[in-house]
């Protein structure tokens, strides 16, 4: 009988996975995992963004801005903005999983 190779551990499936992540985070334990993925984050905007969406992207979460008020900033549409989120947003999944 043929067996799949198996790529990872056990116990590193269970580090990984998002129920894992979840027990942790009720123990109060789950800091590494909080800076992995800030670390993740940080990367993918880098190397995944164009320049607006870097600015869209970090206006709207780490500023706490509006589309309203990125777009006059920016002087540009709000649906632009939220185009900008959206593909951005879709890039640094695509990113991630690489990661």
């Amino acid at each position: 009988m043929y067996e799949r190779p198996l790529y990872i551990s056990e116990i590193e499936e269970k580090k990984m996975s998002m129920m894992a992540y979840f027990e942790d985070e009720y123990n109060g334990t789950n800091e590494k995992q909080r800076e992995r993925m800030k670390k993740l984050l940080s990367i993918a905007i880098k190397n995944e963004l164009t320049e607006r969406q870097k600015q869209c992207i970090i206006m709207k979460f780490y500023q706490n801005m509006t589309a309203q008020d990125i777009a006059k900033e920016l002087n540009i549409r709000p649906v632009t903005v939220y185009k900008h989120i959206r593909v951005g947003l879709k890039a640094m999944k695509h990113a991630a999983v690489y990661l």
